[in-house]
C-alpha cells in the first residue's frame, strides 16, 4: 500500500511538474528518493527512456547517477546509450566522451548492435563537422572492431558511414556503388525492413542519376509489400508501414513532376496526401504543399498554387525557414508571371531579391567576422607567445643571478656563460620576434587581398540585379543575368579555392587513395570540359592506355580541371591537347595549348598564390598553387614549358603506388 501511494505521488509530480523547473524538479527527485532501490531504478530507466531528447537531459543524469550507485552494469550501459543519443545532435564532444566510457562496458555485455550504432553516430557528427582527417581512421577502427567481435552488421554500419562520407564530399557514384552493396547484403541476410528503408529514404533525398532512383524506389516499394504481406502495421516502434507508403508516394509525385507527367504526379499526391491526413501527420501535409505548388504549375491552377503559396508563405515564416520563404516567394513571381500579372510579379521579385540580398549579405558579412575573430585570435596568441618569452627571460634571470651568488668562487667563468647565454638568448628573442611579426603581416595581406577579390563579383551581383529589374528589354535583361551568373561561380570558385589552400598550407587535407581506372576519368573530365569550350577552339584527349593508378581520384581530376580551366582562360584559337603517358616509375599527365603563352620571367611566380598574367585575366589566381599544392602532397612535380605567342605545356609527374592488399 505504501509503495502503491509512492507511485501515485510520483505519476503526479511528472505530470503537473515540468521537468526543466528546478523546484519541479527537486520535487519529483524527493518522490523518487523515497521509492526502494529497485522500484527507483525501474522508473527512473522509464523517465530517461521518455525524456533522454530533453536539451538539459536531467532524467537520464538521474538514472547514469542512479545506475551507479547502485553498481548495475545493464541499467548504467541503458543510460550510457540514453546520453550518447541526446549529444549526438547537441555536443559531439561530449557523445565521444560517453562513447569511450561507453565502449568496455557495451563488450561486457555483448551489446555489439548498439556500440556499433554509436560509433557510426560518431562518423556521421565527424563527416557534418568537415574534420575529414579523421573520418577514415573512425572508420577503420569501426571495421577492426567489428571484425574483433565476429559481428558483421558493423561492418555493414561502417560502410553505411563511408558511403554517405563519399555522397557529402561529391563522389556520388562511388556512394550509389556502395549503398547498392550494403542493400543487397541487408536482403540477403534478410535484415530488418526499416535498415533498409532509412538507407533508401535518404538516397532518394539525394540528387541521383534517373534510373537509380527507379530502383531504389523499386526496392521500397517490395520491401514496403513484405511488410504488407506480413500483415505488419509498424516498420519499427517509431515508424508506422503507412510512413513508409507516404515516403514512397511522395517521391513518385516529386519525379512525375519533373517528368511533366500531370496523371502520375496527381494519382500519387493524392495517395500521398490521404496517408497524411488519415495519421494527422502536420509536418508532411505541408511537404506536400510544396509539391502541389509545383503540381498546380504544371497542370495551370494558378490561383489555387496562389493561395497555398500564402499558407505555406506563413508557415516557412513561422518556422524561419528562409530558403523556403526564398523559393515560394519565387514560385510565386513565376505563377503571377504565368498569369499575365506583370506588376504583382514584380513586386513579388522585389521582395524576393531584398530578403535574398538580406540572407546573403548576413551570410557574407557572418563569414568575415569569422575571419575578423580568427585573425585577432591569432594576433592574442602572438601576444601570449611573447608574454612567454619574457617570463622565459626573467626565469633565466633569476637562476644566472642564483647562480652567481651560489658560485663567487668562480665568478669568471660564471661570467663568461651569462654574457654567451644572454647573447643567444637575444639573438633567440630577436628572431622569434621577426617570425612573429612576419606572420602578422601576412595574414594582414592576405585578409586585405581577399577582401577586395570578394567585393569585385559582390559588387557586381549586388549592382546588376539592382539594374535587372529596372530594365525592359530581354535581351539586356538576358545579359545582366548571365553577369549575374558569372560573379556568383566567380565568388564560389574563390570561397572554395580560399579553403582549399588553406587546407593544403595548414597541412589539414587528408588523401582518399583508391584504384583509379584512367581511361574512364579521362573520358569524363573530357566531356565536362567539352561543355565549357569557347568556339574556335577544339579540345583533343589523346589516346589513353588502359592503366589502374591508385590514387585520389577527386584531386587528381581537380588538378586536370584547373589545368584545362587556365588554358582554356587564355587560348582564343587552335586547340587544347591533353592525356597521359607512362615513365619508368612514374605517370606524366600533360595539358597543351595553342594560347597566348606565358612570359620568361613569370614562369615560376606562376604557381604562386594571386598571380595573374594581366589586369585582365579572369579568376583570382589560385589555381595553378592549389595544384602545386595538391601534387606536392602527393609527392608528385609540376612544371611548365612556354613561349611567348605559342603557347604552353603543363606537366605533372606523380609516382606510381602499389595499392595495400
Amino acid at each position: 500500500m505504501k509503495h502503491l501511494l509512492w507511485l501515485t505521488l510520483l505519476l503526479l509530480a511528472q505530470a503537473f511538474v515540468p521537468l526543466h523547473a528546478t523546484s519541479g524538479a527537486d520535487s519529483l527527485r524527493s518522490v523518487l528518493m523515497a521509492l526502494p532501490a529497485k522500484e527507483r531504478l525501474d522508473r527512473l530507466h522509464e523517465l530517461a527512456a521518455q525524456n533522454y531528447a530533453k536539451d538539459e537531459c536531467v532524467c537520464v543524469k538521474w538514472f547514469y547517477d542512479e545506475a551507479i550507485a547502485q553498481r548495475n552494469d545493464s541499467c548504467l550501459a541503458n543510460a550510457l546509450y540514453f546520453l550518447v543519443r541526446h549529444y549526438y545532435a547537441n555536443k559531439p564532444d561530449s557523445m565521444r566522451y560517453y562513447i569511450a566510457e561507453a565502449e568496455p562496458l557495451f563488450i561486457k555485455e555483448k551489446r555489439y548492435e548498439d556500440l556499433c550504432r554509436m560509433k557510426a553516430w560518431n562518423i556521421y557528427s565527424l563527416s557534418i563537422e568537415g574534420n575529414q582527417e579523421s573520418v577514415m581512421p573512425a572508420i577503420h577502427e569501426l571495421v577492426e572492431l567489428s571484425q574483433k567481435l565476429n559481428y558483421p552488421e558493423g561492418e555493414e554500419m561502417a560502410n553505411q558511414a563511408l558511403a554517405n562520407y563519399y555522397m557529402k564530399h561529391g563522389l556520388k557514384d562511388e556512394a550509389v556503388l556502395l549503398y547498392k552493396e550494403i542493400l543487397s547484403g541487408m536482403e540477403n541476410r534478410d535484415a530488418p525492413v526499416i535498415k533498409r528503408f532509412n538507407i533508401l529514404r535518404n538516397l532518394l533525398n539525394e540528387d541521383i542519376d534517373p534510373d537509380d532512383r527507379t530502383m531504389f524506389l523499386e526496392r521500397m516499394k517490395k520491401s514496403l509489400q513484405e511488410c504488407e504481406d506480413k500483415g505488419l502495421t509498424q516498420l519499427n516502434e517509431e515508424t508506422s508501414l503507412d510512413y513508409g507508403w507516404y515516403v514512397y508516394y511522395r517521391n513518385l509525385a516529386t519525379d512525375a513532376y519533373l517528368e511533366e507527367d500531370k496523371e502520375k504526379a496527381r494519382i500519387n499526391l493524392e495517395k500521398a496526401e490521404e496517408l497524411a491526413n488519415r495519421n494527422d501527420w502536420p509536418r508532411e501535409k505541408y511537404t506536400l504543399g510544396n509539391i502541389k505548388v509545383y503540381y498546380y504549375q504544371l497542370v495551370g491552377r494558378y490561383n489555387e498554387a496562389l493561395v497555398l503559396i500564402d499558407s505555406l508563405l506563413d508557415y516557412f515564416k513561422m518556422t524561419n525557414r528562409q530558403s523556403a520563404v526564398l523559393e515560394m516567394l519565387e514560385n510565386k513571381g513565376k505563377i503571377y508571371y504565368k498569369s499575365g500579372l506583370g506588376m504583382k510579379a514584380t513586386e513579388t521579385y522585389l521582395n524576393y531579391i531584398a530578403l535574398k540580398d538580406s540572407v546573403t549579405s548576413s551570410q557574407y558579412y557572418s563569414e568575415l567576422a569569422n575571419w575578423r575573430s580568427q585573425h585577432d585570435l591569432d594576433k592574442l596568441e602572438l601576444k601570449n607567445k611573447q608574454m612567454e618569452l619574457d617570463v622565459s627571460k626573467a626565469h633565466s634571470q633569476m637562476m644566472m643571478m642564483g647562480g652567481g651568488l651560489i658560485l663567487l668562487l668562480l665568478v669568471c667563468g660564471t661570467l663568461g656563460f651569462i654574457t654567451y647565454s644572454r647573447h643567444k638568448y637575444s639573438k633567440q628573442m630577436q628572431l622569434a620576434k621577426e617570425k612573429a611579426e612576419e606572420a602578422d603581416n601576412m595574414k594582414s595581406a592576405f585578409l586585405a587581398n581577399m577582401n577586395h577579390e570578394i567585393r569585385t563579383p559582390l559588387n557586381a551581383i549586388v549592382g546588376f540585379s539592382q539594374v535587372l529589374v529596372d530594365e525592359d528589354e530581354a535581351e539586356v535583361r538576358q545579359e545582366y543575368l548571365k553577369i549575374i551568373q558569372s560573379n556568383n561561380e566567380l565568388l564560389q570558385r574563390l570561397i572554395n579555392d580560399v579553403l582549399d589552400l588553406s587546407k593544403i598550407e595548414s597541412n589539414t587535407m587528408t588523401l582518399s587513395y583508391f584504384n583509379v581506372y584512367l581511361p574512364e576519368m579521362m573520358d569524363e573530365i573530357y566531356r565536362s570540359t567539352l561543355l565549357r569550350m569557347p568556339e574556335g577552339i577544339m579540345l583533343e584527349l589523346k589516346e589513353c592506355s588502359a592503366i589502374n593508378f591508385y590514387t585520389d581520384r577527386m584531386r587528381l581530376t581537380q588538378i586536370i580541371t584547373n589545368l584545362l580551366n587556365n588554358a582554356i582562360k587564355h587560348t582564343e584559337k587552335g586547340f587544347i591537347r591533353f592525356g597521359y603517358e607512362t615513365l619508368e616509375n612514374d605517370l606524366r599527365f600533360y595539358v597543351e595549348d595553342t594560347g597566348e603563352g606565358i612570359p620568361e620571367d613569370k614562369l615560376e611566380s606562376i604557381f604562386s598564390r594571386f598571380v595573374q598574367l594581366s589586369d585582365w585575366s579572369k579568376g583570382v589566381g589560385l589555381g595553378l598553387a592549389i595544384c602545386r599544392g595538391l601534387i606536392l602532397k602527393m609527392g608528385g612535380t609540376i612544371t611548365v614549358k612556354s613561349k611567348l605567342g605559342e603557347g604552353s605545356t603543363f606537366s605533372v609527374t606523380l609516382p606510381v603506388h602499389d595499392p595495400p592488399e
